[in-house]
């Protein structure tokens, strides 16, 4: 930009350049370790509809709190991770968000299918934890509960092919299913290559 041009102009320039913080993202992704986890957390704190203390991300992921914070850590400088694992993490930029779901942007870190990935989180939490005839016991649990439906509806809206949409529906059938069981012991692992 040569600083010619109406204030309006040069925010138009502004906002279609997509420069700013990119290099940035991608310079911090790049010396993180992607392991299932990372992928995990990374989805996560991108689709939560609202954030999760570190303790109950972790449930909600089926981690320990300090596999969390480890693979928080790889990133902290780009988001704001709590003193503690009762507080929630932030990003620092709305940006990064952004510059995860443009896949011209984020390039190997483009992550696509999240809000897939939360409505199955979502549901395996609920199988692992929740018993029949009780309410939900801490916001893991009653994030899993009132928000799954939200992520599948958005992963219904967001699909391109019938395939992911069909494997949902087969998870929301077996999840039905094992729903009833007696005393809620049984552990159910819903897996579904995405």
């Amino acid at each position: 930009m040569d600083g010619k041009g109406s204030p309006q102009e040069k925010l138009q320039q502004i906002l279609t350049s997509h420069v700013g913080l990119d290099p940035l993202y991608a310079q911090v992704l790049s010396n993180a370790n992607h392991d299932d986890a990372f992928i995990k957390v990374l989805s996560a704190i991108i689709y939560l509809k609202r954030q999760l203390s570190i303790t109950d991300l972790a449930k909600l992921l089926d981690l320990t709190s300090e596999v969390v914070v480890t693979r928080l850590m790889e990133i902290q400088s780009i988001i704001r991770i709590p003193a503690d694992n009762q507080g929630s993490v932030q990003l620092n930029h709305a940006s990064f968000r952004d510059f995860l779901l443009d896949k011209t942007r984020s390039k190997e870190y483009y992550q696509p299918l999240g809000e897939a990935r939360m409505t199955i989180w979502s549901l395996e939490c609920m199988v692992k934890y929740l018993k029949q005839d009780q309410w939900p016991q801490d916001k893991a649990e009653k994030y899993a509960c009132r928000e799954w439906c939200f992520h599948l509806e958005c992963t219904i809206k967001g699909c391109e092919s019938g395939e992911l949409a069909t494997a949902m529906v087969d998870i929301i059938q077996m999840f039905i299913r094992v729903s009833g069981r007696d005393e809620g012991t049984t552990a159910v692992k819903i897996s579904i290559n995405i």
